[in-house]
């Protein structure tokens, strides 16, 4: 394949870096495996190729990306067909989320190998390899080789989360994820069969110019809806989403989050790219879904006591309000308004990239509170910004940015958003201005719950007295394992500041989703409607932050001398604070979870109290997922129930399996026979 690089035209040579770049990923994982051993030869191995990896596989995504061409190469045949792989400005968007949280994860990773055995042995096999297959699946222009990449990308996920196996709840997660990712796996096997039998081809090019009968095209958007939506965690599809993103270790968190969960809103758009113009239902019940989808997952995280599951369910609230934009983009195709629908669209990628650096910098900080304190639990946490000042600042910043509150990277894609919304209102259609009803007073409730969320999360670990047993011997992150974490500040900080500039690259994707379904022109999606607005966004954000370091500056300079830190606050009648006086992470949030009590339905534990002057009393609430609890334990009971008379066909005996072989082999026989 690379015999004559050197000869091949640009484009082909450009293509041929991204394989490279896979291939180098892939065997630096294997080779890492087999020098496992030798701990730090394997970490530099694994390490080394996750990075140099990153950084080729970046020259061919950035020159499509910033030029819009299309770098094709035809791989080889397989049984079914040529696998070709293809890389247009679609694929090179969602590589960034991948290029920017691997090399992170490949560095928090190394500098944790001489402290965990978990970061080591097979890690770095399974951690190149579901980059790898990320990225392959990015390039698949192929069924076929889509579906590969896609179980690739599932089964590595599956042993990364089930890694800490002596943790039965994490053996619990990985199954959950396992079954859930193979369930929507057969919706997207049904549907590519039936665009292949329809096409007769499993190209992607070939889908996209056949002839679609009536009502084909909805079938083919549901069952992408669901096949997809499984692993951008979709109402009701996200049951296995907080449990798997929370036991699994840090570092996979992040990649799973801000990475693999990206691969389900690029295949259900890359679906969108093969069929005709949108039918307004398709928009309403992404509109609404991912409306809802947001609601219940702020819920659900502000009734939380475990820090990495208010964290997991952040990402199924974001994915919520991307899922809302692209469905009001959807709704401005089918009305024709190429304006509305570049804007949600555009507003949608840019919060695509904000939230995985966001969120791949909070799962990070939440690996390092666990490495502090043992604990996730927000109970026994309190008082940590004194002993982990740097992990307090980035989780701060990074809680700040995922809240969408100005001045930071995700405020930006979600005031894109509702600029979205604000066009939809200046609109005489009826139907425009529900859609801008829907989406603008949904931002705001969900805006409103993020800022509640992460403001008791960081409250609740930096601020007030400890509550752990750990207080004298805790101690910040190492200054190597501090470069992941400046490394995605760093991003956040060019996600600011290059705001203005990416809009002309991401109008461009947005173009080459829409084009085909509505015929709009570039021109029509131009990003002068956004470039003065969000030009004075990132002007006041810059701004903002250059006034809050210049004050924090003069303070620390002029204001300080002589200030006491033991100081006591007003002491309200009592001497002698301890933790016992401040608010746990339930009563903080109590008020909000009773208002939406019929939702989250928590259990409620504790003792009565009683006499004028109790000794014991005690009071907790466990809040687990309500529609875990009450739809699909029930529901798979049942089918538990219903198949129970078959386990008598498992029993062990080797001569009878053969014989189900023979007879299920005889009877297609028979009714091949009777077809013909």
């Amino acid at each position: 394949m690379l015999a004559n690089y050197w000869q091949m035209p640009l484009q082909e040579q450009t293509m041929q870096q991204f394989i490279i770049a896979i291939t180098l990923i892939t065997v630096g994982g294997i080779l890492a495996f087999i020098t496992r051993k030798n701990r730090d030869v394997s970490t530099i191995v694994g390490a080394g190729s996750a990075i140099i990896g990153s950084l080729i596989a970046a020259v061919p995504v950035a020159r499509v990306l910033f030029s819009s061409a299309e770098l094709p190469l035809l791989l080889l045949n397989l049984p079914l067909g040529e696998a070709t792989l293809k890389l247009d400005a679609v694929s090179a968007f969602f590589s960034l989320p991948i290029l920017a949280l691997f090399p992170a994860v490949a560095l928090y990773n190394a500098a944790c190998s001489k402290h965990d055995r978990h970061t080591h042995d097979n890690c770095w096999l399974l951690l190149n390899m579901l980059a790898a297959a990320m990225l392959l699946l990015l390039a698949s222009a192929n069924a076929l080789t889509f579906l590969i990449a896609w179980e690739l990308m599932s089964v590595a996920a599956f042993f990364l989360i089930v890694w800490r196996d002596e943790i039965a709840s994490a053996r619990s997660a990985a199954w959950q994820f396992l079954i859930a990712s193979h369930v929507g796996t057969a919706a997207l096997m049904l549907l590519f069969a039936l665009l292949s039998v329809q096409s007769g081809s499993l190209e992607f090019a070939r889908f996209a110019a056949m002839y679609m009968p009536a009502g084909f095209e909805t079938t083919a958007f549901l069952l992408a809806v669901f096949g997809f939506g499984v692993k951008v965690g979709l109402l009701p599809l996200h049951v296995w989403l907080p449990d798997s993103y929370t036991f699994a270790d840090a570092p996979v968190s992040a990649i799973l989050s801000g990475a693999m969960s990206k691969m389900g809103f690029y295949g259900l758009l890359r679906v969108l790219m093969l069929l005709p113009l949108p039918r307004e239902s398709w928009g309403w019940l992404l509109v609404v879904g991912g409306l809802l989808t947001g609601i219940f997952a702020l819920i659900m995280a502000l009734a939380q006591s475990d820090i990495k599951k208010v964290v997991s369910y952040s990402s199924m609230e974001n994915a919520g309000i991307i899922l809302m934009a692209i469905g009001c983009s959807l709704l401005a195709m089918s009305w024709k308004q190429p304006e509305i629908a570049g804007i949600a669209m555009a507003g949608a990628l840019l919060h695509i990239l904000n939230h995985a650096v966001c969120k791949g910098l909070l799962f990070m900080g939440t690996g390092a509170i666990y490495w502090g304190t043992g604990t996730r639990r927000l109970e026994l946490m309190g008082g940590l910004a004194g002993k982990m000042p740097f992990t307090a600042v980035c989780f701060a910043l990074a809680s700040v940015a995922i809240a969408g509150l100005p001045p930071f990277n995700s405020f930006i894609s979600e005031f894109i958003i509702f600029i979205a919304g604000l066009k939809a209102a200046i609109s005489n259609d009826p139907q425009a201005l529900l859609l801008a009803a829907a989406m603008l007073s949904g931002l705001a409730l969900i805006g409103g719950l993020a800022a509640a969320t992460f403001a008791r999360t960081f409250g609740l670990v930096f601020l007030g007295a400890a509550r752990h047993d750990k207080k004298h011997e805790m101690q910040d992150i190492s200054p190597a394992l501090r470069l992941p974490f400046i490394f995605l500040l760093i991003c956040m900080g060019a996600l600011i500041v290059a705001a203005p500039w990416l809009l002309s690259p991401i109008m461009r994707v947005s173009w080459l989703i829409m084009a085909r379904q509505t015929g709009f022109a570039l021109v029509d999606l131009s990003e002068a409607a956004l470039w003065q607005p969000v030009g004075l966004v990132v002007a006041f954000s810059l701004t903002m932050i250059v006034l809050v370091l210049a004050g924090w500056q003069l303070r620390r300079k002029f204001f300080s001398a002589g200030e006491r830190s033991d100081r006591p606050t007003w002491d309200c009648g009592y001497a002698a604070p301890d933790a016992r006086m401040q608010y746990t992470s339930s009563s903080f949030s109590q008020t909000i979870v009773d208002i939406f009590s019929p939702v989250v339905r928590p259990y409620k534990h504790g003792e009565k109290v009683s006499g004028l002057f109790p000794q014991h009393a005690s009071f907790r609430t466990d809040t687990p997922d309500s529609l875990l609890r009450y739809l699909f334990v029930p529901l798979f009971g049942l089918i538990d129930r219903i198949l129970l008379p078959l386990r008598g066909l498992q029993h062990g005996r080797l001569h009878l399996y053969i014989c189900y072989v023979a007879i299920t082999l005889l009877a297609l026989l028979v009714w091949k026979v009777v077809a013909i």
